[in-house]
């Protein structure tokens, strides 16, 4: 699920930090000025302050509706940390909620540690979920699902010496039942979804990270792969594996005009005694498609993305992309390779704001559509790419 951070609504909660050291900020506007250009930014702020941070979020999911919710982060250092090798941002820890028109909610807390000069990168996560969404076990046919549970997730990286590559893994739970909304399923379909399901997988993750930031990048490779299995031993009932690889390439190819390169892929597999619940099958993710919109056994997506900065700290942002699924659907009925199986495309425009020089955090908002004249719009605080 896309759930990213109003822009204009972000700006407003920065003023309301409650600071270690309770300075009144009145006293100092440097502290929102940039030294460089005298505009508005958030860098000396963010640099010099720690503690708790009340944060919205706005959620524009076309595949849940509109919603919102928030975060009460706290982040244990200030960002100022950040400056001295990398720019990557303090540990912090949180708690969240947030609904949707549909009736989907969620809540949770989570915490990302970054240690010893971001040698290692920790994220532990826990909550319950209640979520409304239709998906797709056939290309035309809309199955309206309300699925509802818990999950724990813990994640480990090791930076290798110096360099740009990590080592680690992960594992994560879920709890999940799952019932259908509406009256009806396809007689060919009831056997094919299981009511409660649980799920326990561990993962192994290569990664290479040369961004040179974690928020809004303008040079550098971030490249994962992950090789993740599902089995009963780990805590759950479900066998069958799910791999993936994802890369994201920035060029700075002009003073003003940064390019943006994606590819991903991924692909779930089981032997023929085993089941992949509906929603553990891969599915594109673009702006402008709604979630599990289009699902198969495997999916690859490639998408290009260009930020130009027309006027100091104001950047233009044209995006667009293709995707594939194929092989067997979900309910075992169609087989489709790789080259009958039908293109998806998705694109669109947006703006951002540069809002903190010196971490390369840039906020906005996108507007999207696909071929199914589906529009969506996201507000976004730093990249739209997930490297989660």
């Amino acid at each position: 699920m896309r759930i990213v951070l109003s822009f204009l609504l972000s700006l407003l909660t920065f003023t309301t930090l409650l600071h270690a050291d309770d300075i009144n900020t009145t006293t100092e506007p440097d502290l929102f000025t940039s030294e460089e250009d005298g505009q508005f930014d958030v860098s000396n702020y963010l640099a010099t302050k720690y503690g708790f941070m009340a944060v919205p979020i706005v959620i524009t999911e076309p595949a849940v509706g509109y919603g919102g919710g928030a975060t009460l982060l706290f982040l244990h250092d200030s960002f100022s940390s950040s400056l001295a090798k990398r720019k990557s941002p303090p540990s912090m820890s949180g708690v969240m909620v947030a609904a949707t028109e549909n009736g989907t909610w969620f809540g949770g807390a989570f915490h990302m540690g970054y240690w010893l000069e971001d040698s290692i990168r920790s994220t532990t996560a826990a909550g319950l979920f209640n979520v409304n969404m239709n998906f797709y076990p056939l290309p035309k046919f809309a199955l309206d699902l309300n699925m509802k549970g818990y999950m724990a997730y813990q994640e480990v990286m090791f930076r290798l010496g110096g360099s740009n590559f990590f080592l680690g893994g992960n594992y994560s739970y879920v709890d999940n039942t799952i019932k259908s909304n509406s009256d009806r399923i396809l007689g060919k379909l009831i056997n094919h979804f299981e009511p409660d399901i649980k799920m326990g997988s561990l993962a192994a993750i290569v990664q290479y990270d040369s961004r040179d930031t974690t928020f809004t990048p303008s040079k550098g490779l971030f490249a994962k792969a992950t090789l993740r299995r599902f089995d009963e031993n780990f805590g759950g009932a479900q066998n069958f594996w799910r791999n993936g690889a994802k890369a994201f390439y920035f060029i700075p190819a002009l003073d003003s005009l940064i390019i943006g390169l994606r590819a991903e892929g991924e692909s779930v597999s089981a032997s023929d005694n085993d089941y992949i619940p509906i929603f553990a099958y891969p599915s594109i993710v673009m702006r402008g498609v709604p979630a599990m919109r289009y699902q198969g056994e495997h999916m690859l997506m490639g998408e290009l993305q260009l930020r130009w900065e027309f006027v100091n700290r104001w950047n233009l942002v044209g995006f667009g992309g293709v995707g594939k699924t194929f092989g067997s659907d979900s309910a075992g009925l169609i087989d489709t390779s790789f080259s009958d199986a039908p293109v998806h495309p998705a694109g669109g425009l947006g703006f951002r704001y540069e809002l903190a020089r010196k971490f390369g955090l840039w906020g906005g908002m996108d507007f999207a559509t696909s071929e199914e004249n589906n529009f969506a719009f996201y507000f976004t605080m730093g990249s739209a790419w997930g490297a989660f």
